[in-house]
């Protein structure tokens, strides 16, 4: 049999979960998305300008050369 204090909590839990579903089922009116715009080109700042493409060379060579190395080694590999 249902005491007093229990019909007040069912009632409160009632009213809440009305509340909620009232709140769940109404229509807000719903943002157009957010167009950006697209990013603007730029120019290289000086310091990257005046790299000296020289430079790299030799270290270029170093890579290549480990690289070449390396693909000899696996070249004489047996695959699984």
């Amino acid at each position: 049999m249902p005491t007093k204090r229990n019909s007040r909590i069912s009632t409160a839990v009632a009213v809440l979960l009305l509340a909620m579903l009232s709140a769940c089922a109404s229509n807000s009116p719903t943002m157009p998305p957010v167009i950006g715009t697209k990013p603007q080109v730029t120019a290289l700042p000086a310091s990257v300008l005046r790299i000296d493409p020289q430079s790299s060379q030799e270290w270029l060579r170093e890579v290549e050369n480990y690289l070449s190395e390396v693909d000899s080694l696996l070249s004489s590999e047996t695959l699984k």
